[in-house]
């Protein structure tokens, strides 16, 4: 499978015509439009995804901004959720179905971190420097201590 970009239209297609109406008409406080505020949640998804991805040791990362096909419905329920939760009054189009989908599809972002959803790997990997550096592990050793009836302290 590819990796590829998600677009504001690919949000269309998991919200109703009257729902992504009003999502694009919200006045936000901080004077964002509703289609940059979209923008924005997509790109951290996107961002939060490749993070759970790097995780794992086994993956490698797609061209930046890009995630496996994979998880392309699981981002989309993602983005959903995070759009209906940052705009006012959106909170109520979140019913018990879409909130389960939501919870279902971070439950999977872990699995793909603990190596239990495997990937495909990318045919254009990002650069090495995009890469995320995996966790290092330094033996330490020390001398053995040994116990003496003066460091006991009363226990013999």
């Amino acid at each position: 499978m590819a990796w590829n970009t998600i677009i504001i239209d690919d949000v269309k297609g998991v919200v109703s015509a009257s729902e992504y109406n009003s999502i694009t008409t919200a006045s936000l406080p901080d004077g964002k439009t509703g289609t940059q505020l979209v923008e924005e949640v997509i790109s951290n998804a996107i961002a939060e995804a490749r993070g759970y991805i790097a995780a794992e040791a086994s993956n490698v990362l797609g061209i930046e901004g890009t995630v496996p096909d994979e998880l392309r419905a699981t981002l989309l329920v993602i983005v959903r959720y995070r759009i209906f939760t940052r705009l006012p009054k959106m909170k109520a189009l979140l019913d018990d179905l879409r909130v389960k989908e939501y919870d279902e599809a971070m439950r999977k972002l872990r699995d793909v971190s603990a190596g239990n959803f495997k990937l495909v790997q990318p045919v254009t990997p990002a650069e090495p420097a995009q890469q995320a550096g995996g966790g290092s592990v330094g033996l330490v050793s020390k001398g053995k201590k040994r116990m003496r009836r003066e460091n006991t302290g009363g226990l013999f």
